[in-house]
């Protein structure tokens, strides 16, 4: 009965997916895959990666949904021009001048976290702190929200999965690795973004970045002490993680409605010709930079 159930869902998705691509108030694609994965979850891979591959081969993927709302937000690919690894790389002015110039940002102003893997949530909202152009750099903090027209969040990530928020006046930027996904910090960041934009957890816009996959995500014994069941798979006697999944589960838990949180499933590790993933590259890896503004 189960699987029926199960069937009977993802065809109902995919259904309403169909209609959203006709209709520009539902999310046609996220409805697609999501019923696709629910009924041919290879499948659903596989024409993901043919619809998307094409635009990861570009330097920088774009979230083209958010920009109607004001929002630009992304994440670059490992054929962005400036390759960085440590967040303190970007206080180097000649690397910050190459940074802004590839971006081709239309503002100057721009915010990166010393990212510690922590659960602290930066509230970027003091407009004469952040009124002259140039690189702003916030210690201690892993996730940052802001209300400040035209300053750009950076996340680096290589692996860790970043979350992006997008509610009204507001936006945010999370870094969720394991550590900070078991602080609960896309949680905290939920919560915070909606306390000050006024705006219901359920009506906040979600987007997953890539990150590394379930199946190339080994975790040791002990990561049972700190997620639930739910968030693993076992395989021949071994365990995986699902970062996305848990972060998912916090999200919902918090509030969020499931259709708001888009993931269209970007493997850092399997993906090697778009990502760079420091599971597979070590320090060697280059990273991913994340950025979210609101003009």
């Amino acid at each position: 009965m189960k699987r029926i159930g199960v069937f009977v869902l993802g065809v109902f998705l995919i259904v309403v997916g169909m209609a959203g691509l006709v209709l520009p108030i539902l999310p046609g694609w996220v409805m697609i895959f999501l019923g696709l994965s629910l009924i041919a979850p290879e499948f659903a891979a596989r024409l993901r990666r043919r619809i998307f591959g094409k635009f990861l081969k570009k330097e920088i993927f774009f979230i083209g949904e958010w920009k109607k709302s004001g929002v630009e937000a992304g994440f670059t690919t490992r054929h962005f021009p400036l390759v960085l690894r440590k967040t303190d790389e970007l206080l180097d002015e000649e690397k910050q001048r190459q940074f802004a110039s590839f971006l081709n940002h239309s503002h100057g102003k721009f915010v990166f976290l010393n990212q510690v893997h922590g659960d602290t949530v930066a509230v970027v909202q003091d407009k004469a702190q952040f009124s002259k152009e140039g690189f702003y750099c916030i210690p201690e903090s892993d996730a940052a929200i802001t209300n400040i027209p035209g300053l750009s969040v950076l996340v680096f990530t290589a692996d860790c999965l970043p979350i992006f928020f997008n509610a009204g006046e507001w936006v945010g930027l999370v870094h969720a690795g394991w550590r900070g996904t078991h602080k609960k910090i896309s949680q905290k960041t939920l919560r915070l973004i909606s306390e000050k934009s006024g705006i219901p957890a359920k009506d906040i816009k979600i987007y997953f970045g890539p990150a590394i996959c379930v199946k190339s995500y080994e975790a040791g014994e002990e990561f049972k002490n700190y997620f639930p069941e739910s968030s693993f798979e076992l395989k021949k006697g071994r365990l995986f993680f699902n970062l996305l999944k848990e972060n998912q589960r916090q999200l919902v838990e918090s509030g969020a409605h499931m259709r708001n949180v888009i993931n269209y499933g970007f493997c850092t590790f399997e993906e090697e010709e778009s990502f760079y993933s420091f599971r597979r590259e070590k320090e060697a890896a280059g990273r991913m930079i994340s950025f979210i503004s609101k003009s």
